[in-house]
């Protein structure tokens, strides 16, 4: 350690320091040196004046952020390009590609998509928290990463690193070009970040694979359905309870958790009332009254079940956890328990044996509801008003009708003539 009064030697500075110095020692005209606890940059060159450059905050002359100071003075000096722009110009190219985004650019992208979560979740109210942490932060977390480890510049290298993580998984790729040009667009409009950082349609074209076929959505018809639940009621008559409110009312699985009942304002009769608001995306959902929709058993016979008045007198047994409560549902769950059973199984093997081949999984309760109400008569407004969306989310994301109902439709009595 130096004696006290004296001034410390290059040597006798912390290791840390020596390299923070020494960053640009080989670069002709360029030094770095402390003021108070900032970093700043000396450029000098013949025949033009001296430039100085304050690093931004938060990079200040300490241990804990000499690293990332270390990266941004190296950005700088390829900006810089060997004098083809001023210091000052290479700091605006460096600026709206750093984590660091500086006096121009007070946030970092961390601190971006916080600002991103607020807009759209606290003061848009266009999707729920546990939405965007759950659609939303996977894909801009990585984003964030990417950029921090400098391995994106623009938004075409953001998009074309952030892919690969995905790459197995199609779908995903499509989200992550969506949420990310969402996230770039926010930062360039509201933070002043560099243009270069827009995604274009032409960069998601470029680099994000075509979705494959989209799979038929299978309609599981009513004999398979009540066949499954027969045969669930054996085994657990709380989860036989469970796949018959799916079946009779097409709810999501997570409506499970908001259902109540009430007598309805116009029949006076007892209806369930579903307090679940879906807000983002094309889906969105407001409180609503659940009409049920029934079966037609081998006679042709309706079958509908009184869960309705069972759940106001508390009778409807519904499936319990080890310590005798009723455990919370929703999708992860009930899709863990029906692929338990064996009868599932069975059907997702014969349906997707099908030709042309249909996808079963537990939405199909939902799309079988769709395509019941619609084979018995139901006006579209109103079956899209008890499914809780509107009718053109119907149109696209629903099943309506099965080649089963397009040849009974084209039944007509007629004498034949052979011919």
């Amino acid at each position: 350690m130096p004696r006290s009064g004296s001034v410390a030697t290059f040597t006798d500075r912390p290791r840390w320091e020596q390299r923070l110095i020494e960053v640009c020692g080989d670069w002709n005209g360029w030094s770095v040196s402390k003021v108070r606890d900032r970093i700043v940059l000396r450029l000098r060159e013949r025949g033009r004046p001296v430039e100085t450059l304050t690093l931004p905050r938060p990079l200040l002359w300490s241990q804990e952020s000499h690293k990332d100071a270390i990266r941004w003075i190296e950005r700088l000096y390829v900006a810089w390009d060997g004098g083809s722009q001023t210091l000052k110009g290479a700091y605006e190219a460096v600026a709206g590609r750093s984590d660091k985004q500086g006096a121009r650019h007070q946030a970092t992208w961390a601190e971006i998509v916080e600002a991103l979560r607020e807009s759209r979740v606290e003061r848009g109210e266009r999707c729920s928290a546990s939405t965007f942490d759950k659609n939303w932060r996977p894909f801009l977390d990585h984003a964030c990463e990417l950029i921090h480890k400098g391995k994106a510049h623009d938004g075409y290298s953001l998009l074309k690193a952030a892919l690969r993580k995905w790459q197995d998984a199609p779908t995903m790729q499509t989200e992550c070009g969506r949420y990310l040009g969402l996230f770039t667009g926010f930062a360039v409009q509201r933070f002043n970040a560099p243009r270069t950082w827009l995604i274009t349609d032409f960069d998601k074209a470029e680099l994000i694979p075509k979705r494959p076929k989209v799979r038929l959505k299978a309609v599981i018809d009513d004999f398979d359905l009540l066949d499954l639940i027969q045969e669930v009621e054996r085994q657990n008559r709380g989860w036989a309870n469970i796949l018959r409110l799916l079946t009779q009312y097409g709810l999501r699985p997570i409506e499970l958790q908001h259902l109540t009942v009430r007598k309805h304002p116009t029949t006076g009769r007892l209806t369930f009332f579903c307090r679940y608001e879906k807000v983002g995306g094309a889906e969105e959902t407001k409180p609503r009254f659940i009409q049920p929709m029934f079966l037609r058993d081998q006679n042709d016979q309706k079958i509908v079940w009184a869960l309705e008045q069972a759940w106001h007198d508390g009778t409807l047994e519904l499936p319990t956890g080890n310590d005798g409560n009723t455990i919370r549902l929703d999708g992860r769950r009930v899709n863990g328990y029906l692929h338990r059973q064996e009868r599932w199984k069975e059907l997702i093997m014969r349906y997707a044996a099908k030709d042309p081949s249909e996808w079963v999984r537990p939405y199909s309760l939902r799309d079988s509801y769709s395509v019941r109400s619609h084979r018995e008569g139901v006006p579209k407004p109103s079956i899209c008003a008890s499914m809780g969306h509107s009718e053109a989310v119907h149109e696209r994301s629903y099943r309506t009708i099965t080649a089963g109902m397009v040849a009974r439709d084209y039944t007509f009595p007629t004498t034949a003539i052979n011919v």
